[in-house]
């Protein structure tokens, strides 16, 4: 009992000068932070036993009977990717609109010459930026692109929304130029997705409060359009998404890329379903939201989100 006693003391001593001491002290704290890094790592990263699970559920979920499906995940801190099935690129919709809004914010705030165009937004602009991206609604965005169209001409307003892109490392994305400068429809990878939301959460595309007015109107979508992510993990689940859907023929494109969890528990999930037709439910947009809702679930059964800043 005494040796036991003997012993600790002379650990806690022993921890005290260490504490106390110098060159020491940045190497037990480097060690430290490593074993804590390494510590994380298993918690974070895409195992080979999720990406085994996650691949044999939705193959077995019989869901690519109605449609052709893409997924793409990666961890908010980067790593190895897990990507599924052949839709791996398609038209990014109203996701677009996310760049769009984060185009205007960079706008107003270097037209005011201030760090936060968010701080010197109108209450029109306000209500055009919500109903963006909270509502999707087009005629909404078609005026904040207008707005810099005015500014830049067209082409320049392209440029901006395509700068974006560019600082989230995708420089080979372009806005069609159609006459109507649809930029709806720009084609881009589910990885180029997935950059562009990891680049955001980063601050990377914006200022600290213009990245935080984004987010939180993403974490904010409407009821109507909550399907997908969002129904998948719950409403009080910490996801910040962004949904898009269009015509394709007599078919229906649908996508979705979303910023699930915090920190380093967070990762970004980006998934593209295009229907078939082959469904039992007749109507193609309902029956692609059904797969969509499928998919969706079953990666959230497989990667949960977290609340909290940190390892779940």
């Amino acid at each position: 009992m005494r040796l036991a006693l003997l012993l600790g003391l002379i650990g806690v001593i022993a921890v005290g000068l260490v504490l106390r001491g110098g060159s020491s002290v940045d190497g037990t704290r480097a060690a430290a932070d490593a074993k804590r890094r390494a510590a994380l790592v298993p918690r974070v990263r895409l195992t080979s036993d999720t990406r085994a699970e996650l691949t044999r559920e939705l193959r077995i979920s019989q869901i690519e009977k109605n449609g052709q499906l893409g997924v793409y995940v990666q961890p908010v801190e980067g790593g190895p990717a897990y990507a599924y099935g052949p839709l791996q690129s398609g038209r990014t919709w109203s996701v677009i609109k996310v760049p769009l809004v984060v185009a205007y914010l960079k706008w107003r705030a270097d037209a005011n010459g201030v760090r936060d165009g968010s701080r010197v937004l109108t209450t029109l602009d306000r209500n055009e930026i919500e109903q963006t991206i909270r509502d999707s609604d087009n005629r909404a965005a078609r005026q904040l692109y207008d707005h810099m169209a005015m500014r830049f001409g067209l082409s320049g307003a392209d440029r901006r929304i395509e700068e974006v892109f560019d600082s989230a490392g995708e420089t080979g994305i372009t806005i069609p130029k159609t006459g109507l400068h649809a930029f709806g429809t720009t084609t881009w990878r589910l990885s180029d997705a997935v950059d562009l939301f990891r680049a955001l959460n980063d601050r990377e595309l914006a200022s600290r409060a213009d990245t935080r007015y984004v987010l939180r109107l993403m974490s904010r979508i409407s009821d109507r359009d909550s399907w997908g992510l969002k129904l998948a993990y719950g409403p009080h689940a910490p996801v910040a998404f962004k949904g898009g859907w269009g015509p394709n023929g007599a078919q229906w494109d649908l996508e979705q890329v979303g910023i699930v969890g915090h920190g380093d528990s967070g990762y970004v999930i980006a998934i593209m379903f295009h229907t078939n037709g082959n469904s039992p439910i007749r109507d193609a947009f309902l029956a692609g939201r059904s797969m969509f809702n499928a998919v969706a679930s079953i990666i959230a059964e497989q990667i949960p989100a977290t609340s909290s800043n940190g390892p779940s």
